[in-house]
Parts: C-alpha cells; sequence; structure tokens
C-alpha cells in the first residue's frame, strides 16, 4: 500500500489521518538501517519521519521542519508517549499507532489474495473440524471469514453500519491457545555488511502482535544482545540493534521462564539470529564474550539451555538468515539439542515463512 501525504496550507500540518499513516510507515522503518550511536528514540523517529516526507517529495529543509512539527503532534495527541522516568529518554507507541503500524506490517506479509477477501490462515493449534461454540472475538486479517452473525450484526443494528473492526467469529473445538516466544537477535551484525536483516525481523514481532497477542493467543518477545530483555508491546516499533554480541543462552532462558508460566497452551519459541551464539552470563553473573571462533564454554551453557527448554515442553523453530557454514553447524547442533528444527529463509521472506508455519501449513 502506497501513502499519499497531501501538501498541506502554510502553518498547518497534515490531515491526522495522514500524519498517523506517515507516522505508522516511519515506525515500521525504524532499525532498518544502522544508526548513529546514542541516537535517542526522538533523533531516530524525526529522521524517520523526514525521510519519508523527503521521499514524499517534500525539498531536505522542509521535510526536517514537518518532521519536527509532525513529532509535536504526535505528542500532543498522545499517539507517541515518553516512558515514565528513570528511563524517560524513551518513547512508547500509544495504542493507537501501535495497532495502525502492527496492522500494516501484518497486511504487507499476507498474501495479496488473502487481502482482499476471507483468507485461509487458521489459529494456532487449531485442529480438526470447527465448531463454532467458544467465546466470541473480533476477526483477524487472513484467516477463514466464518463469521457470527448475530455479533456481527449488532453494531449494524445500532449504527446503520458496519467496519472490519465489527467482525466476529467464534472460538471453536480445537482451537487450544498458543503462546508463542519469539526471541529477535538485535546483536550488531543484524545490521552491517550492507544486509538489512533487522528491519523484517521487527516487523515480523509487529506482525505476530496483532495476529496473536491481541485476540487470546499469548506473546512475548525478546530482545537479545549481551543480555536478553523482553519487550513491552508499545517498545516494538522502537527496537535497534545493539552494538553487542549474541547471548542465546540468556534468550533460551527467558522463554523457558515465561513458557512456564503459561498454563496448558501450545508452547513455542522462535529463534531468529544470524549468527552463532558468542555471549554467556556465567554462574558469577560476569558477562563472558568471545566472537572468534566457536567457543566450548559458550556452545556448552547454549546447548543446555536449549535442553531446559525442550524439557518445559516448548518447540523450538530457528529461522537463521545466514548462509555461513560455521553459523549453519551451530545452529544444527542447538536444534538437535532442543529436538527443534533450523529453517533457513531470506530475510525479505522470514516474515511470510514465519505466519505460514505457525498456520500450520509449513510442517
Amino acid at each position: 500500500m502506497r501513502v499519499r501525504y497531501l501538501r498541506a496550507r502554510p502553518g498547518e500540518g497534515p490531515p491526522q489521518a495522514a500524519l498517523l499513516q506517515l507516522a505508522a510507515e516511519a515506525l515500521l522503518r525504524l532499525g532498518e538501517r544502522p544508526e548513529p550511536e546514542g541516537s535517542s528514540d526522538e533523533e531516530r523517529l524525526e529522521e524517520a519521519l523526514a525521510r519519508g516526507l523527503r521521499e514524499a517529495g517534500a525539498d531536505p529543509e522542509e521535510a526536517r521542519a514537518q518532521a519536527a512539527a509532525a513529532l509535536a503532534r504526535l505528542r500532543r495527541g498522545g499517539w507517541i508517549e515518553r516512558e515514565p522516568a528513570p528511563a524517560g529518554a524513551r518513547l512508547w507507541a500509544g495504542p493507537k499507532l501501535l495497532d495502525l503500524a502492527a496492522a500494516r506490517a501484518l497486511r504487507d506479509l499476507l498474501p495479496r489474495k488473502l487481502r482482499r477477501g476471507a483468507g485461509s490462515w487458521p489459529r494456532p493449534g487449531a485442529a480438526g473440524p470447527h465448531e463454532p461454540h467458544g467465546p466470541v472475538r473480533r476477526w483477524r486479517w487472513g484467516e477463514p471469514l466464518v463469521l457470527d452473525p448475530g455479533e456481527t450484526l449488532k453494531p449494524w443494528l445500532a449504527r446503520g453500519e458496519l467496519t472490519p473492526e465489527d467482525l466476529r467469529v467464534r472460538e471453536g473445538e480445537g482451537g487450544r491457545r498458543a503462546a508463542v516466544a519469539l526471541l529477535l537477535d538485535c546483536s550488531h551484525s543484524m545490521v552491517l555488511y550492507g544486509a538489512d536483516r533487522f528491519g523484517p525481523a521487527k516487523r515480523l514481532a509487529l506482525a505476530l502482535h496483532r495476529w496473536l497477542a491481541g485476540e487470546g493467543d499469548r506473546l512475548q518477545v525478546v530482545c537479545f544482545h549481551d543480555l536478553a530483555e523482553p519487550v513491552p508491546p508499545g517498545r516494538l516499533p522502537f527496537l535497534a540493534a545493539q552494538p553487542s554480541h549474541t547471548n542465546t543462552a540468556a534468550a533460551l532462558e527467558a522463554a523457558r521462564a515465561w513458557l512456564g508460566r503459561q498454563g496448558d497452551v501450545e508452547r513455542r519459541a522462535l529463534l531468529v539470529t544470524d549468527g552463532r551464539p558468542t555471549a554467556i552470563r556465567r554462574p558469577d553473573g560476569r558477562l563472558y564474550k568471545n566472537a572468534w571462533g566457536r567457543d566450548p564454554e559458550i556452545e556448552r551453557a547454549t546447548l543446555a539451555a536449549a535442553a531446559r527448554l525442550r524439557r518445559a515442553g516448548a518447540a523450538l523453530d530457528l529461522y537463521l538468515l545466514e548462509e555461513d557454514p560455521q553459523v549453519r553447524a551451530a545452529a544444527a547442533a542447538l536444534a538437535r539439542a532442543a529436538r527443534g528444527r533450523v529453517v533457513r529463509v531470506d530475510p525479505e521472506r522470514l516474515g511470510r515463512r514465519v505466519l505460514t508455519d505457525l498456520s500450520g501449513r509449513g510442517r
């Protein structure tokens, strides 16, 4: 989908709808290229807004001025929020803007034929015929258009019109809920060497937020570099690769801890990485790093974490964005320890492949 940015009269910004589309597009593009170290979230977002305006035809000076004004409007309207102290320099996407960016990310990943009508993407965990006598929920882009007539028509009776947000479906037997831990490699290599690996990975996180977490299935995104950090939904658009190493063991431990608290659900861990593990946290709390060759201590700790994840009842899918033989060998060993699988995939095909696998058609 292309967004048109209308030139506003002097002293005015773009209309609200155009402003939100511009902001959603800018959020989707954050992190897809190396950024200056130490850049604040405000500086990163303002530059992304200016880049979108330049591409829409604004001259550079005008684009900078309009981007600053657009950011100020977004903050005044509550669409962009500042995190409370002590981390007050970080920004969050407000619920409306987050939902818009996530919906855009999901639509970009769906095949074109699914964007125009009913889809064929069943719920994760669905098995057997659909017996619709469970709770009612909102229909999601891409899944079968089997609507609950009574619940769907209620808004039409009240307002005389229907929107896509009014479409309702009913849960059915076999629709066991899923808990998905998405582990994103946020180390520096994800944006180096002229390849954009991190942008598609971040857009996948936003798409899964829309597809899974908003409708009863559960999603936890973990960004791992020297450490492993759970990412709240409002922070997803601002994720960025860090000048750091790859602590895969910490990511697997974070997934095991979160999945273990989710009760009787299908447990899935999706690991997206372009490299082999190069860091661990030792028992004394110190960070041990080694980026040169395969390190036995790092490998032992990472494989042990993978085995613990398997014993916790979680399935592991490792999406590998690199073709280096050493990286492939390390990924294969990790998958064996977790009794999972390795999927080598081009970064630009990552999101489509993950959605296909979660829908049950990629096995």
